[in-house]
């Protein structure tokens, strides 16, 4: 059973450009230099999701979620960056409060926030969120 998201933002299709005090005006945390550089990368590049891992050197659980997300990243198309959730402002504004967390973060109206994450949590989320790799292991 999959994990659910403990935040989620979904507005498809995008609605037309507006002003910011409109219903579909991006939150304020999603102004974040992270998640605004990611933005003006995939401009440039695709159109992988940003996978944002919350953890901390404290967690047990944190280690575990990093391997899968290390074997996912392998077999699954997003990009990955870590922040300690003890010093992310954007953990903060996002109310991470368990650990293991995620966010997958498309653009400011299209996102989730797992948190709690367990077991094989970390997996079912890339496998729902990110497009498969082509990964040719044999030869032809």
């Amino acid at each position: 059973m999959p994990v659910p998201p403990t935040k989620i933002r979904c507005v498809f299709p995008a609605p037309p450009q507006a002003a910011e005090s409109d219903e579909h005006a991006p939150e304020e945390w999603t102004k974040h230099e992270l998640l605004q550089t990611y933005l003006a990368d995939r401009l440039k590049d695709s159109s992988e999701p940003l996978v944002v891992q919350f953890g901390s050197e404290q967690c047990i659980l944190c280690p575990k979620a990093t391997l899968d997300l290390d074997a996912a990243i392998k077999t699954h198309h997003f990009v990955w960056k870590h922040e300690n959730v003890f010093t992310s402002s954007l953990a903060e504004e996002l109310e991470v409060t368990a650990l293991p967390a995620l966010l997958v973060f498309r653009d400011p109206l299209n996102y989730a926030v797992y948190q709690k994450l367990r077991n094989s949590d970390v997996m079912e989320v890339v496998k729902e969120h990110c497009q498969p790799r082509l990964v040719l292991n044999e030869e032809f």
